[in-house]
This record gives C-alpha cells, structure tokens and sequence, in this order.
C-alpha cells in the first residue's frame, strides 16, 4: 500500500474520509485570493495543515515519499515567503498549531509510533508522545497551553485520548468522560478555557453528541441534543471552534448515519442546528474572524470552495483558479490582520503541487 493510501487510512480518525481540512475566509469575492509561494513549498507531495499564532508567527506542513519512508516537510512563514525547515526525524504529519513564535507544535506518525515535535523558537526537537492511538488534532492558546486528540478509530466510537502539554511531553488530560465516549475535536483559548467534542453511547444502541469545557477549575459537561445515530452508523463531530463561550460551533458529518450535515451552535444555554447548503458535508471548521465560521467541502475542479456563514445565512465562494484538481486542506486567519490563509495540493498528471493562497 502506498504511502497516501495508509495516510488517508489514518487521517480517516479524524474525519472518516482521509482528508483532513478546515478553513476560513470573509464573505469577499473570489478575485481577492492571492497565491504565496516560496522555497519551502517546492517539493512534490501533500500540504496538509496550516497554523498561526501571530501575524508572522505560522508553520505549514505536509510529506512527501512514502509511508514506509515519509519526507517530513516544513514551511515557517519568514515575513514574505514560506521557507524549509529541517524535521529531526521522517514522519507524517497530521496536525500542527502555533502559539507564538517562540512555541509550536507538530504531532503525527511513522512506522515507529506516534511522533511529536516542539518548536522552542529556534528549532524543533522531539517531543514525547504516548502511544494512545494516532494524533489526529492538536490546538494551542496565546498563552502556551496545548492540547492534542489521538485515537484507534474514534470517528467510528473507537478509543481516544486526549492529552496536555506539560511544558517538555504530552501527558494523559484526565478529562473525566462518561464511559462510552470518544473525543474527536479540539479548540483551545487558553489555559481556563479549552473545548472538545465528540461522541457518547451510554447504552450501546445509541449515539449522541458530547461537549466537554475547561474553565481552569474544572470540566463540565455540556450535553448536545438529538442522535449521531447507532454504533457503526453513526456521525461525527469532527471539528469545534470556539468564537466567544456563548458562541461556540461544532461541525457535524452524517458519515453513514441517517441525520444531516450541518453546523452546531451554542450560545452558552441552548444548541441551534443549521444545515449545510445542498447538505454538503463539511471536512473542516475554523472561525471567520466576525463571529461566524467558515466550512470547507470536498472540492473536485480547479479551485478551492469555502462556505461561509455569518450567523444567519450562507454565502459560497472560491479561491483562485488552478491547474489540475484542487483540494485545500486546512486555513487559518493571521492574527492581528485581515488576512486569511489556506494551504492545499493541486493533483497535476500524477504530481502534487503544494499552495498556499491568502485573502486580504
């Protein structure tokens, strides 16, 4: 099995689809989007996720090669461009966030196990990463605060683990879950506020939704109404993003369960469902920068989709034009501008092509 096929097999925990995305861009017409290059972004293979923690704090990363002997890629944001960064060992990345730029974060895995990276603002070294599972989310604050998702199939109500950064490892977060459950998403604000969801079955013929919050003193659980459907048949929430605590998001992903795409809002008391226009199923959530958030599909033609909604309603529109079939897969908004920034492969006659293309 090539190394793409194993990969999309194991970024599959996070999504049940391989392919991991998320993405956020302001309700602007399509012929604001600007390609950003640099020498970081020459290689042929996957750009899979995008991070900022300040205005020129941001790491992208992907891999090239194969399973068997993945080419780890790393691209930091000089200022201007996006430059190569050396890996201390081959893996695949499956997540990366920043906090500043002094602290980031990578997670993933190779043929040894899990893999963990810290960037400590003048290299990455290897971070200790317990084996629980494949890392599929991690999240920081401003603050240095860190979390991380891993698990053996979640999406399916596999086992998960969700773990802290304690300043040199990942460590258990001992987040007292109901039995039954399975932790999908994560978002972090800070180290008094951090939000996870996933899924519970407490009688084993039926799933439902779960929300948990941190407030720096204890978690408490915030319980999501109607069904994900039935172990095996069920939905996901796959991605969380927090605007405000009264203003909290959850995308959630029918997969084979009889319900709907849609979004999740919660405005600190109650949840409101909102479908997805044409019940398009989301593979990535991130905040709009305004209160609303921002879906990213599954594209198929030569130009990146985002759906944006703001609150009351749904507006789509698409990144520039590109040669061969596109897919983005993971955005973020730069702190402290207006510019928004996604990162994806273009599929050229068998080659990959990395980009990354911004707003604002």
């Amino acid at each position: 099995m090539g190394r793409n096929a194993v990969r999309a097999a194991a970024l599959a925990i996070a999504c049940g689809a391989g392919t991991l995305a998320l993405s956020a861009v302001p309700a602007q017409a399509a012929a604001g989007w600007k390609n950003v290059g640099g020498a970081g972004l020459a290689y042929d293979g996957s750009l899979d996720r995008i991070d900022f923690g300040a205005a020129n704090a941001g790491w992208a990363v992907g891999a090239a090669g194969s399973f068997f002997s993945p080419q780890t890629k790393i691209a930091k944001w000089n200022g201007s461009a996006w430059v190569a960064q050396a890996s201390p060992v081959g893996f695949t990345p499956t997540d990366v966030a920043v906090a500043s730029a002094s602290k980031a974060w990578i997670v993933g895995y190779n043929l040894g196990g899990t893999v963990g990276l810290y960037w400590n603002g003048a290299k990455w070294s290897k971070a200790a990463y317990p084996l629980v599972g494949l890392p599929s989310q991690v999240a920081a604050a401003p603050d240095g605060t860190a979390y991380s998702v891993a698990g053996v199939d979640p999406t399916a109500g596999g086992l998960s683990a969700v773990l802290r950064w304690t300043g040199t490892a990942w460590a258990d977060a001992k987040v007292p879950l109901p039995a039954s459950s399975t932790i999908t998403a994560v978002d972090v604000k800070s180290k008094n506020d951090v939000w996870l969801a996933g899924s519970t079955s407490a009688t084993g013929t039926s799933v439902t939704g779960l929300v948990m919050h941190y407030d720096g003193k204890a978690w408490k659980r915030i319980a999501v109404p109607g069904s994900l459907g039935t172990p095996a048949y069920q939905g996901t929430l796959y991605k969380i993003v927090e605007n405000s605590p009264t203003n909290v998001y959850v995308l959630r992903v029918r997969q084979n369960a009889q319900i709907t795409n849609a979004i999740l809002r919660y405005d600190g008391t109650s949840w409101k469902t909102i479908n997805t226009p044409l019940n398009t199923a989301g593979i990535g959530l991130s905040a709009d920068g305004k209160g609303g958030v921002v879906m990213l599909p599954v594209t198929t033609g030569t130009r990146t989709q985002y759906m944006h909604y703001n609150g009351t309603s749904w507006t789509t529109l698409n990144g520039p034009a590109r040669s061969g079939a596109v897919q983005a897969s993971d955005a973020d908004a730069r702190p402290g501008t207006a510019a928004i920034v996604s990162a994806g492969t273009a599929t050229q006659t068998g080659k990959k092509v990395p980009f990354i293309e911004y707003y604002g």
